[in-house]
């Protein structure tokens, strides 16, 4: 609206007052959108295969320094010491959710020992392999409240292959 002098009014009723809290609530639907994206997870899980890959030859190049134990409880303590607000997350977790701190340390110690010896390819073959034979049955099984999602056929045929190519990779 134009006022005879020229200058503009403005219509109270048009101007959307917004909040803090409802502009943070929407950043965090929109990053909840992000990771309802197929490509952006599928992103993140090359991400997450890069990292573990190469968190093998880091590990084993630390525990060649500081010897095999000492470097895992680096790898740890460091882990733990980046979480925000521990204490409270540890405190609500279920009684077999500490299984996967140990799960973890055994992986840690587990390419620690086996780098050196196979080589960071087929040890990484191997654990992937390993894990994605074994997160089938998870599905198929729905252990540890995991979505049911049938053992197929395509996924009994895809696994054979996988075992294959570990085969190929740590022969040649």
């Amino acid at each position: 609206m134009i006022h005879e002098n020229g200058s503009h009014a403005t219509n109270l009723s048009s101007i959307k007052v917004v909040s803090r809290q409802s502009s943070v609530r929407s950043i965090k639907l929109k990053r909840m959108s992000m990771l309802d994206n197929v490509f952006f997870c599928a992103f993140l899980c090359v991400v997450g295969g890069v990292a573990t890959a190469s968190q093998g030859a880091i590990n084993a190049q630390l525990g060649m320094y500081t010897g095999k134990g000492l470097s895992s409880t680096v790898v740890f303590c460091l882990g733990a010491w980046s979480s925000a607000n521990l204490p409270l997350m540890v405190s609500k977790a279920p009684w077999w959710a500490w299984v996967g701190g140990v799960l973890g340390a055994c992986f840690v110690i587990i390419t620690i020992l086996a780098v050196p010896s196979l080589g960071s390819g087929t040890t990484t073959a191997i654990i992937i392999s390993s894990k994605l034979v074994f997160s089938c049955f998870m599905d198929h099984f729905s252990w540890l409240g995991i979505p049911h999602r049938k053992f197929t056929i395509w996924r009994i045929l895809a696994t054979i292959g996988l075992i294959g190519c570990v085969a190929v990779i740590a022969k040649f």
